[in-house]
């Protein structure tokens, strides 16, 4: 938290002269016009408000990450075959049990490994502000009168949040083939908190930095 507090004082002083002009006619804010309403009484929550709120004013970093992406789909649980009475049997055996199988991103979490990431970029502070304010903005963007979740959620990508000990505290993972958002451990964060317009915004984010965030057939 103080690593970043640091360079949010730092990144105020410069910000000013350092920013990119912005289109005026962004596309979500098009879609918005025709497909609800955009609230008139929006008043952006600033950085300084957002990085006070969990997860952000415990991370000591952030990073964002893909995995799962050669699976079309979870892998689940596949029963073993039988016991082997031949030879071929054996090698069907073996074949099964080296398998490659989808991962449960809360494994991670949990054995604080991340042998299973394929892709991860470590954010600076302008980015860290641009992802906050997707998080804590866009969906207070518009008059949003109803919320839905998809049945669907396997997971491709999520944002990992390490406390000032380098170990991961926090995550939140999203599918975007669905539309579907969820943290873990604490729950603070799901598609109840969520809207239809704040994916579009992450995958342009994840994508913008490099990273996929789609199963792309071979």
């Amino acid at each position: 938290m103080k690593n970043i507090l640091f360079l949010f004082f730092a990144f105020c002083f410069c910000f000013h002269s350092g920013q990119k002009k912005k289109n005026p006619k962004d596309l979500l804010d098009a879609f918005a016009f025709s497909e609800g309403e955009i609230n008139k009484n929006y008043h952006p929550v600033s950085f300084g408000q957002r990085i006070k709120n969990y997860p952000f004013n415990k991370a000591s970093k952030i990073k964002i990450v893909s995995y799962n992406l050669n699976f079309k789909k979870s892998s689940g649980y596949l029963p073993p075959p039988p016991p082997p009475k031949a030879k071929e049997d054996s090698v069907q055996l073996n074949e099964f049990y080296h398998l490659p199988k989808s991962i449960d991103f809360r494994e991670i979490i949990e054995n604080q490994s991340e042998k299973e990431i394929e892709e991860s970029k470590t954010l600076n502070l302008e980015e860290i502000s641009k992802l906050s304010h997707i998080i804590f903005n866009t969906c207070n963007k518009h008059v949003i009168t109803m919320f839905s979740q998809s049945g669907c959620f396997f997971p491709r990508n999520a944002i990992v949040f390490y406390d000032e000990n380098d170990r991961i505290f926090e995550i939140i993972e999203i599918c975007f083939e669905c539309g579907n958002v969820e943290s873990y451990p604490s729950k603070f964060f799901n598609w109840k908190k969520a809207c239809e317009f704040i994916y579009p915004e992450l995958e342009e984010f994840f994508q913008s930095k490099g990273l996929q965030t789609q199963y792309i057939s071979k």
